[in-house]
């Protein structure tokens, strides 16, 4: 259930609804922020060249902890003021202190700070306080509950909600006030799996059909990939790539991207031969791999495979499986760890590991256990190259 608090002033998150414009959408981006630097201390939590998000896009910023994300939340929310740098709404300069700035925003927090009473004169609060006419308010927050999916709980005591209830409602204080933009601070995190699924499938919904641009805060590259348009990741206070979720997902920049996006198999090696863009990378004395990609002969590379695209067989006797793959490794399997309806499975090929992610079924109708042999196959244009020539390469 969420916390239960009685309230004394406005909340942060209680926001107006004027546009930046009364006519058309804005062309300058919905949020943008250049040179942003927040230090605590000696210690600098935030250090951001440039950062925009575009009118109508989901961006996730996205990192472990200790990363800044929290910081960064509240600077580009307007809850905290930055050491130095600029942030705009909509081409507009806005500082914490712009508080009609701060109207035009909506934040749902991690944990959603319920008033005690009904769950309507939480959603309302924001309304009241702007003291519009009473049919309105009684129009926009039915809109707001029925879009965030609790219609049914307006008459709800707040101490009875579950976890997942408590998060729609604070989902829906901020919707009710049609926020310009919209800030998420790992909203799902606090709800159990099956609830988390369902929240972040029904917020993806939400936030398409009220068409409002949203930052989302995470930790969990899960929620990243199935919200977000676009993502940002952040290391101890930079960002270290950003670009399209499928982009930051399959073309990581440098072996921390790759590792946090879920690629458990890099390998060391060097470019043998290069012809038309077509890579020989020797990782071992026995083990070449073939990737589509720009490098030079003799360039030591990292060489990222993504689990689930190994392809993996039964090895036999005679004849391998016909494959288009150019690349196929022979070898043993070390571990099967089935989790729901995938497996993860580590084979060694010969002191090289390899990670491949398989269904449940394929693992029972191959037989796939510890010590079983294995044909593991790759495509080139699946192999990813990280080089000491792209920025921030560890």
């Amino acid at each position: 259930m969420g916390e239960v608090v009685t309230p004394v002033e406005p909340m942060i998150d209680a926001h107006t609804t004027s546009a930046p414009e009364a006519t058309g959408r804005p062309v300058a981006p919905a949020l943008e922020a250049t040179g942003l630097v927040r230090s605590y201390g000696d210690v600098r939590v935030v250090d951001i060249d440039h950062l925009k998000v575009e009118a109508g896009e989901m961006l996730a910023v996205l990192g472990p902890n200790g990363a800044g994300k929290s910081t960064l939340f509240r600077l580009l929310a307007l809850l905290e003021s930055p050491d130095s740098g600029r942030i705009s709404h909509f081409g507009m300069p806005v500082s914490h202190r712009d508080l009609a700035a701060r109207r035009r925003t909506g934040t749902v927090f991690q944990r959603p700070f319920l008033f005690q009473g009904k769950v309507h004169s939480n959603v309302s609060y924001g309304l009241r306080l702007r003291r519009l006419p009473r049919a309105e308010i009684r129009e926009r927050v039915a809109r707001a509950l029925e879009l965030a999916g609790v219609a049914g709980l307006a008459k709800a005591d707040v101490r009875r909600l579950s976890g997942g209830e408590a998060q729609r409602v604070a989902l829906a204080r901020a919707l009710v006030l049609e926020p310009d933009i919209l800030f998420l601070d790992e909203p799902s995190s606090n709800l159990d799996p099956g609830l988390r699924r369902r929240f972040r499938d029904d917020l993806r919904r939400i936030v398409e059909q009220s068409g409002t641009t949203a930052v989302l805060i995470t930790h969990d590259r899960t929620e990243a990939m199935s919200l977000a348009h676009r993502i940002v990741l952040m290391k101890e206070g930079r960002v270290v790539q950003q670009g399209p979720a499928e982009e930051v997902y399959s073309r990581p920049r440098d072996a921390f991207v790759a590792d946090y996006m879920g690629v458990e198999t890099i390998w060391r090696g060097f470019v043998e031969h290069e012809v038309d863009g077509l890579c020989s990378v020797r990782v071992s004395g026995s083990h070449v791999v073939e990737a589509l990609a720009e490098a030079e002969v003799g360039e030591e590379v990292g060489v990222a495979v993504r689990p689930e695209d190994v392809v993996i067989a039964r090895a036999t006797q005679g004849e391998p499986p016909a494959t288009s793959a150019r690349n196929r490794w022979s070898g043993a399997v070390v571990s099967v760890r089935v989790s729901g309806p995938l497996a993860d499975i580590w084979i060694d090929l010969d002191g090289v590991l390899l990670h491949a992610v398989v269904t449940r079924p394929s693992v029972l109708e191959l037989g796939i256990e510890p010590g079983a042999r294995v044909l593991a196959s790759v495509k080139a244009t699946a192999v990813h190259l990280l080089t000491d020539r792209e920025e921030g390469y560890h």
